[in-house]
């Protein structure tokens, strides 16, 4: 491309030239070559900045270059990730310890339920005094016996509603507690089973 083109190219965008037939065949020119076209739109921007036109604002459209560079990189297939020995024994522990855990924590709430059942019987139940012959004295005049009630205490009374308390905490506890490990397993595994997905997939 010769010289005399990009001087008449920036001409015209310096508003230089007088001759309309001569403008008019340029523009024309520019137009048909993708190289002038761009060379074109590089003098305007040039041009409005050293006149302080500008508005600040540069369009510069790069995503055609970016397509295409990322359409020339390889292509990386990895191989199915395999877990350390760590990341092995870690599973096998967890996956032992949690089922033990659970039992462990299911037997404590059953012995605690128990306990708690029992005193609560106990306490409930009304006096029945052992049946014992009826005998009459030989003056035939019978006197009545008293008899005594444990009645329960205020501190015992506490230390069974403290107890109840307990109970239920631990039972609370314990629920939160397997809500807690299945969301984990969960997640856990989600991330695992996509990328084996995505590994068979490609």
């Amino acid at each position: 491309m010769s010289e005399n083109k990009f001087e008449t190219m920036s001409a015209i965008v310096d508003n230089e030239l007088d001759n309309i037939d001569d403008v008019e065949a340029q523009l024309d020119a520019i137009l048909a070559d993708e190289t002038l076209s761009d060379t074109w739109k590089q003098y305007h921007l040039t041009g409005d900045a050293i006149r302080n036109e500008s508005s600040g604002e540069q369009l510069i459209d790069v995503s055609q270059s970016i397509a295409d560079a990322i359409a020339l990189e390889p292509t990386v297939l990895a191989p199915k990730a395999k877990p350390s020995f760590g990341q092995k024994i870690k599973t096998n522990l967890v996956q032992f310890i949690k089922p033990a855990g659970q039992v462990a924590i299911a037997a404590s709430a059953a012995g605690l339920m128990i306990l708690g059942v029992q005193q609560n019987v106990n306490q409930n139940e009304p006096f029945s005094p052992s049946q014992v012959a009826q005998t009459t004295p030989i003056s035939g005049i019978t006197s009545p016996v008293s008899y005594n009630v444990n009645q329960p205490t205020v501190s015992q009374k506490q230390a069974y509603i403290e107890q109840q308390r307990r109970f239920q905490a631990l039972l609370a506890d314990h629920q939160q507690q397997i809500k807690l490990l299945s969301q984990a397993t969960e997640s856990e595994q989600s991330p695992v089973e996509e990328k084996e997905a995505e590994v068979e997939n490609n």
